[in-house]
């Protein structure tokens, strides 16, 4: 089976996206979009991945669950999990390493914790576009003892990208490496290409996407679909 998939979305915890960003509207607008299987990756936290469980499961929409992790370096590096405790738990690590930095709602934007029909429970803390305390080389073993698929994310941006951040793209454990829309194929060497839509409003979701060969979705069948392009 052919899956249409975006796996860079934000919700509106991040504080850069749209508050119209509710993982409930997220699911719904992925069917609209004509997307198979997402996955939500809010800045260096998971606090909305059990909304966004149950949001697509009530589209019955396949998913993975993840977070956009800041490095030590400002590099943006995608983590992604097909299971919610795992990535759950992980977010936390990620979240608690972050310096005690408070948002500034009227500044940057609210940071909303919201349940699966989009009511708010509360509001992250800290400041989520801190960079987190764990560096490049850190993050490739804890992602994949978790069993996790590890991703520089948009590396052919000026700012964020591994390669503008560090120089280079270093020789590590990734899974892929992803790019933007019209981002050059040439940049990612010998790792596979994820392209995916980093939307932060519901009109980009599915505007880049990766078409994937698989059975059904899960960490292992990505990974080998990518391997095999």
């Amino acid at each position: 089976m052919r899956y249409r998939a975006d796996f860079h979305i934000h919700s509106c915890l991040s504080p850069c996206a749209s508050l119209e960003m509710a993982p409930e509207a997220i699911a719904r607008q992925a069917r609209k979009a004509g997307l198979d299987a997402i996955a939500l990756a809010d800045h260096n936290c998971a606090f909305n991945l059990p909304a966004f469980a149950s949001a697509c499961a009530g589209e019955g929409l396949e998913c993975l669950f993840g977070m956009e992790v800041t490095t030590r370096e400002e590099v943006h590096m995608l983590c992604l999990f097909d299971d919610l405790g795992t990535a759950v738990e992980l977010g936390g690590r990620i979240y608690d390493s972050l310096p005690s930095i408070p948002n500034q709602p009227d500044r940057f934007g609210d940071q909303p914790i919201v349940d699966g029909q989009g009511n708010i429970l509360g509001f992250a803390e800290k400041f989520l576009i801190s960079a987190s305390g764990y560096g490049v080389g850190d993050l490739p073993a804890m992602v994949h003892e978790r069993g996790g698929l590890l991703i520089p994310a948009h590396i052919d941006r000026a700012v964020f990208g591994i390669v503008s951040q560090l120089g280079f793209l270093p020789d590590e454990d990734f899974d892929a490496v992803e790019l933007t829309a019209r981002g050059d194929p040439a940049l990612a060497r010998h790792y596979p290409v994820v392209r995916s839509s980093d939307a932060h409003q519901l009109a980009d979701m599915g505007k880049a996407c990766t078409l994937l060969e698989m059975e059904q979705l899960s960490i292992r069948a990505v990974r080998e679909s990518l391997w095999a392009r």
